[in-house]
Order: structure tokens, then sequence, then C-alpha cells
């Protein structure tokens, strides 16, 4: 008889549990930091990246909005008093608004910063003209060296370029002229004189039509209102000859009111214009951030053949001073200014690794003589820059005075 034989019952003895070794610890631990560390140098060249990038980005931003404004306002510089150049460029302007003299800018109200130190050289005075460069004359507050300034005037009536002549002696709130087409009601005038002064250029005169102005006068010119005055700085309208002429700049009502205005870099890199006619209750405006330093060059016609032919530093003969002086010949300087050569330093905001090159330069294809070079310190060289140029032609100077 077979026995069949029966297991008996398999016992299972659990393994005590226990933790990790210090060598697996280790190895788990160098691994999650390399880990750690591969991860972070990721970041931080991703991040660096997209600093850079968004610096380059907005500098680039910045340098075109920059470069299209100063364009605009001086490619059409000397729009409406241009075709009087011969006898208007470097005028003594005079205006006031609502009773008080602007211009010559009296000394208990002197410009705002940044354009404190501008001078023409006489306190208070500015003289017609489209352009003109005040060599260094703002200070920026990041950059710290000596920045130019532009003083760029233009109308803005688009219409009745020519001068009015007048058809008689002026009156003290009446011109009479040889025809009102083009006037409007509340438009600015400039009123010059083709007589010149014993010492050069007659004085200019900011007026301001009548509101009650109508089409229907056809030769009378009725003068009332904010820039209205009879007389300015001692100079009387009746004082002027019968070889006087009147020009509209454009309507402050009407919204298009004339630019005569100056451009600076002042504080925290910031663009700003200043409008001498004050026009809006805010003259003082800041037009973009990011620009460091503002440099210019005039192009000058030198052998009268109608165009620019050489570039010329806005120092000697065609410094501030010498082309404010009033005198025939700085109107002939002015006359023969047919472009303008802007240069631009831009900065970035945030300050990163030293990797800019130790100086910039602008207009480096003129010359030693006329190449601007910015040298930077150390901590300078921490931000990221980049430097813009452009060649604005003044339209109306071709034009007009060749």
């Amino acid at each position: 008889m077979n026995r069949r034989l029966h297991p008996g019952p398999v016992v299972l003895r659990r393994r005590p549990p226990r933790g990790f070794t210090v060598v697996e610890l280790m190895v788990a631990l160098t691994v999650g930091l390399a880990v750690v560390i591969a991860a972070a140098t990721v970041l931080g060249v991703t991040e660096a990246t997209k600093r850079v990038t968004h610096a380059n980005n907005d500098s680039s931003q910045v340098g075109a909005y920059v470069t299209q404004l100063l364009d605009r306002w001086i490619r059409s510089a000397g729009s409406g008093f241009a075709p009087a150049a011969p006898y208007a460029y470097g005028c003594r302007l005079l205006a006031v608004k609502s009773g008080s003299q602007i211009l010559p800018r009296p000394s208990t109200s002197p410009l705002p910063a940044p354009f404190a130190s501008v001078s023409t050289s006489t306190a208070g005075v500015f003289r017609l003209a489209p352009v003109v460069i005040g060599n260094g004359q703002t200070t920026p507050g990041v950059s710290g060296q000596p920045s130019d300034v532009l003083i760029v005037m233009a109308g803005a009536a688009g219409q009745a370029e020519t001068p009015m002549t007048f058809g008689a002696l002026s009156q003290s709130a009446v011109l009479t002229v040889n025809s009102t087409v083009g006037v409007a009601a509340d438009d600015l005038l400039l009123v010059a004189d083709r007589q010149p002064a014993a010492t050069g250029t007659a004085d200019c005169l900011i007026e301001q039509v009548a509101s009650t102005f109508t089409s229907s006068s056809l030769t009378r010119l009725d003068l009332s209102g904010t820039y209205y005055a009879a007389s300015i700085a001692s100079v009387a309208l009746t004082s002027l000859s019968s070889e006087g002429v009147a020009m509209v700049l454009g309507n402050v009502a009407g919204g298009n009111p004339p630019a005569f205005l100056l451009f600076g870099v002042g504080a925290d890199n910031t663009l700003f214009s200043y409008d001498l006619l004050q026009t809006s209750s805010t003259p003082l405006q800041p037009l973009a951030d990011g620009v460091f330093e503002l440099q210019a060059l005039y192009g000058v016609d030198s052998d009268a053949n109608g165009s620019a032919d050489s570039w010329v530093a806005p120092t000697g003969d065609f410094a501030l001073s010498a082309l404010m002086d009033g005198s025939s010949a700085a109107a002939a300087r002015l006359r023969g200014i047919k472009a303008l050569r802007v240069g631009l330093i831009l900065r970035s905001v945030q300050a990163g690794a030293t990797d800019t090159p130790a100086s910039l330069s602008l207009f480096a294809d003129l010359g030693s003589s006329l190449t601007y070079t910015r040298s930077l310190t150390t901590a300078e060289r921490r931000y990221r820059y980049r430097t813009l140029e452009t060649t604005i032609p003044l339209r109306n100077n071709l034009l007009w005075t060749s």
C-alpha cells in the first residue's frame, strides 16, 4: 500500500526592514545635487539670455521711436517761415502769453531742468532758426558728461507759406496786409521786418489773430488774444517799417500749434522736450527713457550749390553763440545748414556682466576731428549700450534758401 506524502506547511520568514546604506545615500545626494546644479545653470543661462534679449529689444524700440520723433521735427523745421530766410533768420524772438513775457526768457523764470544751462550767449534770448545745436548744454544725470541740445523751430499751419506783405504801416492792434488768404481766427503770426536793424537782423514779434476774424476781412488782420501784445520788450508793432511781413505759424486753439522746442537728455536716461512758446499747460515733456547721450553735427553747404557737402561740429563759427548773435554773417550760416547728423547712445536699464567695450564712438566714419568717443568706467561697462546715427535733411532749407 502506497502512502501519499503531504508536504507540510511552508513557513515564510519576513526579512526585517532596513534603510539605505551610507554609500547609497551619498550616491543619491550626489546625483540629486548634480541635477539641481544642471537645472540651475540652465535656468541662469536662460534668464541671462532673456534679460539680454529684452534689453536689446527695448533699446531697438527706444532707438526707433526717438529717431522717428527727431526725424519728424527736424525734417519739418523752418515750416512757415523759411521763405523769409533772407531777412528773418536770426531775428530775436519776442513773445508774450497772457500778458507775461515768455521770449526773451525773463531772468526770474529760468528754463527747467535739464535745460537750465541752455544759453545762446545773451540771457533769455532765442533767435529764429530752423535748427541749431547747443553743444554740451545739458549734463544727463546718469551719464554725467555734456550732451547736446537741439533747438528746433517749425510752424504747423500747412498753408499760407508765402509771407503776407504789409499794405500799410501797422497799427497797435491791426495789421494791413496784401491778402489774408489762408488765415484763420486765433492763428499765431510771426511778424518780421524786411528792413534790417542797425546791428543786423530786425526783431520778430509773435502775435495772434483776433477770434473775431473772418475770411471776409480780405486785407485787415485784427489782433488780440493770449499771445497778443502791442509792445514786447520795448519793441512796438508800430515801430515796424512798411516793409514788414506776417507769416502764419499755427493755431493753438485749433490743435496745431507751432513747435518751438528744445530736445535734450536729462535725469534717469530720459529724453525731454520743452516748448518755448508754452502752447500747453505742461511745456516740459518726457519723451523716451533709455537715452544715455545725444550728440549732433551740421551738414553744411560750403560751396553754395544747394546741398550739404561737409559736416561741421557745433563749435567756432557754428557754435550756438556765433549762430545766435543776430549778425548778417550768422544769418547766412543758418541758411547754409542743410542737414543734421544726430547720434544717440542708448543704455539698458539693468546691469549685467562687464562685457561692454571700454569706449563707444559716434561719427567714426567722419575722421578723428569729428568722432565723438565716450569712455566708460568699470561700473558703466556693466550695462549694455547701443549707438544709433541718423542723417536728417532740413527740407525747408533745401527748398527755400539755396
